[in-house]
């Protein structure tokens, strides 16, 4: 939920607890202040009666009281001078309809008779008057709620207008570029935050550029005196008089270095995908990899007598970088040939949307999600333990997943991709 609406929402909910308080205690001030006046009203009017009680008695006992409004009742005992002020029900005459009534109850003796005198007023109009009190809070309530709501989908937007373009500058932002350049706001604390942006989108351009000179001439540095030991061991190698130990050691050195340079290369690729060297488009068509890679590695296959079996159809294509598809294809192919068994299968299928690699191999001594981490590898792996972080870096990537599984001595790696992801031609 947006700041703004979530803002709104507090605000209404406070307000409308407000309003309802105020119109509670508004109710009972204005009910208090009605009865007041009714009692006040009935004060009077019992001093009339009490003024001459014995005319008053005669027409209530003929029939005709001087007052509308008053019942006399004869009692057996005199309570004293006593009064009382409480609400009833009375009918109205000209409806008939039940209405709220206001009752003074008091007593006198007339010609040496107790009697019970009830003087009683209706609340109609102030009950009507209470209620468009009420109506009018509530019609200002609603008013203040649609205020509030208009407010937030006019004057807010256009308050937190700044704070969403930063947001989408910071949405398309790549450290590849230079450090945002965001609009000035006329609000402080949008202004500062945009100053702290650019300053931290600086630092982190500057430290990208850094990184990726150093990684680059790191990478290429480090080559050259790779391949410069690499040919003095094989020069070594050639050398006559030289016994098994010192063939071993130089075979070591050889073997090493070659280890060394690949790992260099394979860290390199694994920075340029993290850092987005790679155009996320393009077309790859993975028969052809694919059959590029079996070829490459057909002595391997050959030697390990390897029952290979292909369904490639060469219409299919994915969109990603073909490089990337090349890198992926070629740790496929070298993986399940690889660590395949002697005379084992290797079954490639490549269908629209999926591409399936399945060959024997032993079981593997963790969860076959654990392979996926960087320098994870297999207890007679000889490799960096790259191959398959880089397979998932590159699906990662270019929008594909891939799924290991293993079962009775089956190896699967289930490579897929979204329909609109692949194409034909």
């Amino acid at each position: 939920m947006k700041l703004q609406s979530q803002s709104s929402i507090y605000l209404s909910s406070f307000s409308l607890i407000v309003f309802v308080l105020i119109g509670i205690v508004f109710y009972s001030l204005l009910r208090k202040l009605s009865n007041d006046e009714l009692d006040a009203i009935l004060q009077e009017e019992r001093l009339e009666v009490l003024s001459n009680p014995e005319l008053l008695l005669v027409g209530n006992q003929a029939g005709a009281p001087l007052f509308s409004r008053l019942m006399a009742t004869e009692i057996t005992k005199y309570p004293g001078n006593q009064e009382y002020y409480y609400d009833s029900v009375g009918l109205i005459k000209s409806t008939g309809e039940p209405n709220a009534i206001r009752c003074l109850r008091f007593y006198e003796i007339v010609q040496d008779q107790p009697i019970e005198f009830i003087l009683f007023k209706s609340k109609l109009p102030a009950q009507q008057f209470v209620r468009q009190i009420i109506l009018s809070i509530a019609l200002i309530a609603g008013l203040f709620l649609l205020g509030i709501y208009l407010l937030n989908k006019f004057a807010f937007r256009r308050i937190w207008k700044d704070f969403y373009s930063t947001i989408q500058s910071l949405d398309n932002y790549n450290p590849k570029q230079k450090a945002l350049q965001l609009k000035a706001s006329r609000i402080n604390e949008f202004r500062t935050l945009n100053e702290e942006i650019e300053k931290m989108t600086r630092r982190i351009s500057e430290t990208y550029d850094n990184l990726n000179n150093f990684t680059s001439h790191t990478t290429h540095e480090i080559q050259t005196p790779l391949a410069v030991i690499r040919l003095k061991s094989e020069l070594l190698m050639q050398t006559s008089n030289l016994d098994n130990e010192q063939l071993e050691l130089i075979e070591s050195i050889g073997d090493n270095s070659r280890h060394l340079s690949q790992l260099n290369r394979s860290l390199a690729l694994l920075f340029k995908i993290d850092h987005q060297h790679y155009s996320a488009n393009g077309i790859f068509h993975p028969a052809t990899g694919i059959l590029r890679q079996l070829d490459n590695l057909n002595d391997l296959i050959e030697l390990k007598e390897i029952k290979l079996t292909t369904v490639l159809p060469p219409d299919i294509s994915v969109g990603i970088d073909p490089s990337l598809g090349d890198i992926l294809v070629h740790n496929l192919v070298k993986n399940a040939i690889v660590h395949n068994q002697q005379g084992g299968i290797l079954d490639i299928e490549l269908n629209q949307g999926s591409l399936r690699f399945t060959n024997n191999g032993a079981e593997p001594l963790h969860p076959t999600d654990h392979y996926f981490v960087e320098f994870i590898k297999g207890p007679d792996s000889k490799g960096l333990g790259l191959g398959l972080s880089l397979i998932r870096k590159i699906c990662e990537v270019s929008g594909l997943t891939v799924k290991y599984t293993y079962d009775k001595g089956i190896h699967q790696f289930l490579v897929t991709w979204p329909e609109k992801n692949g194409k034909l031609g």
